[in-house]
């Protein structure tokens, strides 16, 4: 079947017919049967063919099977998340004239797509997306649940939460092995705010990532078990800041600085949360100092240390207020969303509070709703409770009231 495969490639590259090919040699029907698989062939024929296409079939089954060693690296060097080595393999496939095959074609889409995702390149993998999907080729149950899984990832790098959980638990776990989706399954959770589901999706993935001793992502995973334990036993604090230091110095064993950086900030986060603001802003700083300002952390970091800053009086108003106006200008020249953040913050800075809620009800909350940021709609959904319980206006606590009792609701049900 390869070999029909792989006689049939060359003979349309070379722009010939069946007739032309098979002339002398044997019948365009015979011929016909070889390419698709479905008939016995004599070697000495597969010799004729392959001497007037100037082709050697044995070296060419060589690299048949070194394309699909090729895939499979491929694969897996970005589920190991070693970039130098993703791109280093994506150049080589790119020369290989093989993955075009039948037999590869699929699968090698497939990868385009997790390459792009793991790139960040929305545009592009949303267009192979649509082009599998109108592609009428033949996928393996294997293929079907790949395609399965990059959707989900897509879903959720692109906000859509929940078609993201409902695409990922469609996988037939049977025929797909790659238990890596269980860790999108936990963000995805995590994201709805589903935490007890996302520490459960969390500890598959693992158990998973530990069998193939794949520490990047065991250092990922651990970061956002520690977030659903926090959430879930808030009492115990030491315990959970002493493993934050202790993934800490992993990332250090690994070199891997954007994921120190990370949890960092996450540990950061967690003393701001509880009025610690001195701890909180030193671990902001040292954040930002580690990272380089274009990485997509540092404006979330610049904000939250702002944050403490101004609730701790640690930093002067005209201080406060000139980093407010450079997180502002940052996330402009970006395009960010969260430019939308910088600007909240110069109202608090300014102490210009109708135009806070106003800004929070007529832009900031249908922001958040269109990108699906749950944590921040639910967020400044308190605020305007807390503004309009103080304003007396019962309507408008009333709404803000019931939507976060919706969401706590449909929370409940994907648990």
């Amino acid at each position: 079947m390869t070999e029909g495969q792989i006689i049939k490639f060359y003979r349309e590259q070379q722009n010939l017919t069946q007739g032309e090919l098979g002339q002398g040699i044997c019948s365009i029907t015979h011929l016909s049967k070889i390419e698709r698989g479905i008939t016995e062939y004599s070697n000495d024929i597969i010799d004729l063919l392959c001497e007037r296409l100037c082709i050697d079939m044995t070296s060419e089954m060589k690299r048949y099977f070194h394309t699909g060693q090729l895939l499979s690296s491929w694969h897996n060097a970005i589920v190991m998340q070693r970039s130098d080595e993703v791109e280093q393999l994506k150049e080589i496939i790119d020369r290989e004239v093989l993955k075009d095959l039948p037999s590869y074609r699929v699968s090698y889409r497939l990868l385009l797509v997790r390459y792009y995702l793991y790139n960040i390149q929305l545009d592009l993998a949303n267009r192979l997306i649509t082009q599998i999907r109108n592609d009428n080729t033949s996928a393996t149950p294997f293929e079907e649940n790949f395609f399965r899984h990059s959707l989900g990832i897509y879903y959720f790098l692109s906000g859509q939460f929940r078609d993201c959980i409902e695409i990922l638990t469609a996988i037939d776990s049977s025929h797909y092995t790659e238990q890596e989706y269980y860790y999108h399954l936990a963000i995805a959770y995590h994201a709805i705010h589903s935490n007890t589901t996302a520490y459960y999706y969390g500890e598959k993935a693992l158990h998973y990532f530990r069998q193939t001793l794949n520490m990047l992502r065991i250092i990922d995973t651990e970061s956002l078990m520690l977030i659903q334990l926090n959430m879930s036993d808030a009492s115990n604090f030491p315990e959970i800041v002493s493993r934050y230091h202790n993934l800490i110095k992993t990332c250090d064993l690994c070199q891997a600085e954007d994921r120190k950086s990370k949890l960092i900030h996450n540990l950061a986060f967690e003393h701001l949360k509880r009025g610690d603001y001195v701890e909180s802003c030193t671990l902001f700083q040292q954040v930002m100092q580690l990272m380089d300002k274009e990485n997509s952390v540092y404006l979330s970091t610049l904000d939250c240390y702002i944050t403490a800053a101004n609730r701790g009086n640690i930093l002067p108003s005209s201080e406060l207020l000139q980093l407010a106006k450079y997180g502002h200008k940052l996330a402009a020249e970006r395009k960010d969303k969260r430019m939308i953040d910088f600007k909240l913050q110069l109202y608090l800075l300014q102490n210009q509070m109708p135009q806070y809620y106003q800004c929070i009800e007529e832009e900031a909350l249908p922001l958040f709703r269109s990108s699906g940021d749950n944590y921040s709609i639910e967020r400044y959904e308190r605020k305007l409770l807390d503004f309009y319980l103080e304003q007396n206006d019962q309507a408008r606590a009333l709404h803000y009231a019931l939507s976060l009792i919706e969401a706590q609701s449909q929370n409940y049900k994907d648990y």
